[in-house]
């Protein structure tokens, strides 16, 4: 498989979505796909243990109903509809078997692996898609390391200073650090763009030379920005292919970033000792 992509190939965030066309929906990929960009988009296990393609834990936002996404079936997805285009919410099963992009796949996941990276490792293979996972997890991305270490795994990290997130206070600092790494061994460490530069991830771009890809990128500034911190980028609200950049209404307004409280201890048993 060919990921020279991953540092070559603009990345749609959520596809490439705009007003009418909903994030993560197949619209938007094959929308991404058409122009030539590649996918990122998040993938999530609900109740009968299906893979949802959706950000948010709750439903309010981005579709017609309220409620928990983790609460519904394969059956409640073709039910329910995303607002901007009304597509019920897509399962990854449905996005490898259609869409031919390379895809960055996002495991949201906030405690021990288990079936939602064996369900989606088994369609990677069946589908034979052109993939890497990424995750802000680092139980997801060393369970990969483990059991398919031939698909390249992302770290995902940012400042982690959301008041909003739930993880433990030095969980946050280890994950801003990326302490996790020596255990993961990511083939990229993907950073938020304002948290970028950052002295961690320079020297692992220097003098290791692990890509870095920087998120997210919404205008020309960004884009200049992370032509200097970066090896790529994962966008949304323009086209970063025209200049100066057209910016793109979005169908609704971004997600704040909610993490539910995950009732377990910090992940200690890993190792943290890490490049």
């Amino acid at each position: 498989m060919n990921y020279e992509w991953l540092t070559q190939t603009p990345i749609a965030h959520r596809g490439l979505h705009s007003e009418g066309v909903s994030e993560n929906s197949m619209a938007a990929f094959a929308a991404a796909e058409m122009a030539g960009y590649a996918i990122e988009l998040d993938v999530q296990q609900i109740r009968d243990g299906a893979i949802a393609v959706f950000h948010d834990v709750t439903l309010d936002r981005m579709t017609d109903r309220g409620g928990f996404l983790a609460d519904l079936s394969a059956f409640d997805l073709k039910e329910t509809r995303l607002v901007g285009n009304g597509e019920p919410i897509p399962t990854i099963d449905a996005v490898l078997e259609n869409i031919r992009a390379p895809l960055y796949i996002e495991i949201k996941s906030y405690g021990e692996a288990g079936m939602l990276e064996k369900r989606l490792l088994s369609l990677l293979r069946h589908f034979k898609s052109n993939a890497v996972i990424a995750s802000m997890n680092p139980k997801s991305l060393i369970w990969f390391r483990q059991n398919a270490p031939d698909i390249p795994r992302g770290v995902i990290s940012c400042r982690f200073d959301a008041p909003e997130d739930a993880r433990p206070f030095l969980e946050r600092r280890r994950l801003r650090a990326l302490k996790y790494n020596n255990a993961i061994k990511p083939a990229f460490i993907s950073y938020a763009l304002d948290a970028l530069p950052y002295w961690r991830v320079s020297w692992r771009r220097k003098l290791l030379k692990t890509p870095v890809l920087a998120w997210t990128v919404r205008n020309a500034a960004d884009l200049e920005k992370a032509k200097k911190v970066a090896d790529n980028f994962v966008f949304e609200g323009f086209d970063p292919r025209t200049k100066p950049a057209e910016p793109v209404v979005p169908a609704v307004q971004p997600a704040v970033p909610v993490v539910p409280v995950v009732q377990e201890a910090a992940i200690s048993e890993i190792g943290t000792t890490a490049i």
